[in-house]
């Protein structure tokens, strides 16, 4: 058999389930499940794959689950079937359609922000309708008859 693994690199594969505290070179790729601490350059966890604790590499390629502690110091892929939750750090971020990150997120370089709970705005109570002052209709005066009227009158 064909010796296919890189030196310097970790596979642990489906159904593998490892714990513990790790320091890789070169690639970390996960399909099995991982606990613990894992340091690499590169850390791929497939699809069938998850990593519970603390993850810190170059580059973090998600496919399958990442919880705890993700740092990517340079580059983050969340694929469509990837789900990252926890404290996530990054310098940059793709997330492909269907992929999800839940927790803190925060960009390399940058404080960590806390955003207090947006409470709903308080009901505004509605504001009276506003009417016209009324119009009076013009009244007539039956009294005096029209000037035009006069002239009208039959002569005796």
């Amino acid at each position: 058999m064909a010796d296919t693994n890189t030196p310097g690199s970790l596979l642990v594969g489906e159904g593998v389930f490892m714990k513990g505290s790790m320091r890789v070179p070169g690639l970390a790729t996960i399909d099995g499940k991982l606990e613990g601490e894992l340091t690499a350059d590169t850390v791929h966890i497939q699809t069938h794959g998850s990593m519970n604790g603390r993850t810190t590499a170059s580059h973090v390629k998600v496919a399958g689950s990442v919880t705890d502690t993700t740092i990517a110091n340079k580059t983050l892929v969340v694929e469509s079937s990837g789900l990252i939750a926890g404290s996530i750090t990054y310098t940059e971020l793709e997330i492909k359609k269907g992929g999800s990150l839940q927790g803190s997120i925060n960009k390399v370089g940058q404080q960590p922000q806390t955003f207090a709970p947006v409470s709903p705005p308080a009901p505004v109570a509605p504001e009276p309708a506003v009417q016209a002052p009324p119009v009076e209709a013009p009244v007539e005066d039956k009294a005096a008859p029209p000037a035009n009227d006069l002239a009208r009158k039959p002569r005796i």
